[in-house]
């Protein structure tokens, strides 16, 4: 029954990935969205709601580790297993915008994340200023990506849709909103298999957290980033991974801290807070320093999340 559970919601993740790209990938031509910050905000946004759910369900249930954990193991598996995976299936194109202004603000938040955690607690006013700060941060995106998608179709002539991709607008919505609708389900089934089968190892809340919930709600960013990497849709590969640690830094753990106040684990604090801080770094300076992110480097970074790990269930 486990192997059974684990195999299903593989095979949903992926359709639902495949559903999600597609779909919002036209969704966001046809709203004047860049690939980048399609995947960004929709494809991003979308496939963190696996971890919209377990956090707030987590702090509403009094297991602020278990909704911390989620989080930062959430953006360490984003860029140390997806990101690298999806190199490894083919090298990522350096993004249109590595640094200004997207990947400054991700490190700005990886740090403010990490800050917050030394008060020990993160209370209900602050969730809602993380919260204000994520969407004025999404508002000033949007309406920036369109400003600079109006001077380019004025300096070049209008690029034509991909056979691929839907022209219909109510198509592309539909494909989006299927694949918003599958990936949460196959997540949580996934997430089944894989919390009967860490039952036996006997491990905390919160290293279940950073791992296999980490891992199991990543998913959806796994499968979206291996079909966009398939299809060689790189903006949208790194915008999916930086758009859902900023909601996952900014939305989930500020919802989380809204429904509940949370108690932030020191452990979290002196080793895996720096862990994020140190992937997120290594990622922007892996793109900032080539003209891609080569197969390589996504082995070190995989081979890293490897060692992370098992550090992890070493000291828990």
């Amino acid at each position: 029954m486990t192997l059974f559970l684990i195999v299903a919601g593989l095979v949903l993740l992926f359709i639902g990935g495949e559903a999600l790209l597609r779909g919002s990938v036209a969704t966001g031509r046809h709203v004047g969205l860049s690939p980048l910050v399609t995947g960004m905000i929709i494809v991003g946004l979308g496939t963190s709601m696996p971890e919209l759910f377990v956090g707030v369900e987590a702090s509403l249930l009094g297991k602020s580790e278990l909704a911390v954990g989620n989080v930062i193991g959430s953006n360490i598996a984003n860029i140390l297993l997806i990101l690298a995976v999806a190199a490894l299936i083919r090298p990522i194109d350096r993004p249109v915008r590595v640094l200004r202004p997207d990947g400054f603000v991700l490190i700005a938040v990886t740090f403010g994340l990490v800050l917050l955690g030394f008060q020990g607690r993160v209370a209900s006013w602050q969730g809602v200023v993380l919260v204000l700060l994520l969407v004025l941060f999404l508002t000033w995106e949007v309406l920036r990506a369109r400003r600079e998608a109006r001077l380019e179709r004025a300096l070049k002539p209008p690029v034509p849709f991909k056979k691929e991709v839907p022209l219909r607008l109510s198509v592309a919505v539909l494909l989006t909103l299927s694949g918003l609708a599958i990936l949460p389900f196959g997540a949580n089934v996934l997430i089944e298999g894989c919390t009967r089968a860490a039952t036996y190892l006997g491990v905390s809340e919160g290293v279940i957290g950073l791992t296999i919930v980490a891992v199991g709600t990543s998913l959806p960013e796994l499968a979206s980033a291996m079909v966009a990497s398939l299809r060689g849709q790189s903006d949208i590969a790194y915008g999916n991974v930086v758009g859902s640690n900023l909601f996952n830094s900014l939305g989930i753990l500020g919802a989380s801290a809204v429904a509940a106040p949370l108690t932030y684990p020191w452990s979290m604090v002196w080793l895996d807070g720096p862990v994020m801080i140190v992937a997120t770094l290594a990622m922007i300076f892996f793109f900032s320093n080539g003209a891609r992110l080569i197969r390589w480097e996504a082995g070190l970074m995989l081979a890293a999340y490897v060692l992370y790990l098992g550090v992890r269930f070493q000291i828990s």
